[in-house]
């Protein structure tokens, strides 16, 4: 059987990171002038950072992970962890065993013609099926985690994480509606800096401000 779904191994990202909630509720408060906690809660504040970080590492393809499994004989997919951008594009690397595959459309998959692997709606797809117990590694993009009390994103993302928590504060309350689109551009001004040139036709852009 394959050996998948699970959360994978980070890989270092939160080496250059010096982020956290606690550091950016303050400046959030600030910008959006609401500095009564009961009004809007540290609670309230750390769900839009999560959403935030999750967004920035999906749409930048910014955070690494790994995980390792077995492929039983006869058995050619792995389901791909919880935690990984759900993408073929989000697949950097796939050993089976100690060869590394190639990247496939899937109907040259399905056409079983080609060494490599495809993938499809949460599943990887290998060829050739093994004929006997294989260990795989996969090395892939990741979500960031749902704690935000450390953040593992690049110092550098400080200013697109509160733009974004901004918006969402103004839209939220409806202060100004002007606010939260200002507060919107600023996010996509600050994100474009860090994008991958392909992410947006590789994964497909994901709004998340207004459904």
């Amino acid at each position: 059987m394959s050996q998948g779904g699970q959360t994978g191994t980070a890989l270092g990202a939160d080496a250059y990171s010096s982020l956290t909630s606690a550091i950016l509720r303050p400046l959030i408060r600030q910008i959006t002038k609401r500095d009564n906690p009961t009004d809007l809660t540290n609670d309230e504040i750390d769900a839009k950072i999560k959403e935030s970080c999750r967004e920035i590492s999906k749409r930048t393809l910014c955070l690494e992970a790994s995980s390792t499994g077995m492929l039983s004989a006869s058995t050619n997919t792995i389901t791909i962890p919880t935690d990984m951008i759900p993408s073929g594009a989000a697949i950097k690397q796939l050993y089976l065993g100690s060869t590394l595959l190639d990247p496939l459309s899937f109907d040259e998959w399905r056409a079983g013609q080609m060494y490599g692997y495809a993938y499809r709606n949460g599943t990887i797809y290998v060829c050739p099926t093994p004929d006997t117990a294989k260990a795989y590694t996969l090395y892939y993009k990741r979500y960031h985690p749902e704690s935000v009390a450390d953040i593992i994103l690049n110092d550098d993302f400080k200013m697109a994480i509160v733009y974004f928590c901004c918006s969402k504060v103004y839209g939220d309350y409806e202060q100004s509606e002007d606010k939260g689109i200002e507060y919107e551009v600023k996010f996509e001004n600050e994100l474009a800096k860090y994008m991958p040139a392909d992410a947006d036709s590789l994964i497909g852009r994901q709004r998340s401000f207004r459904g």
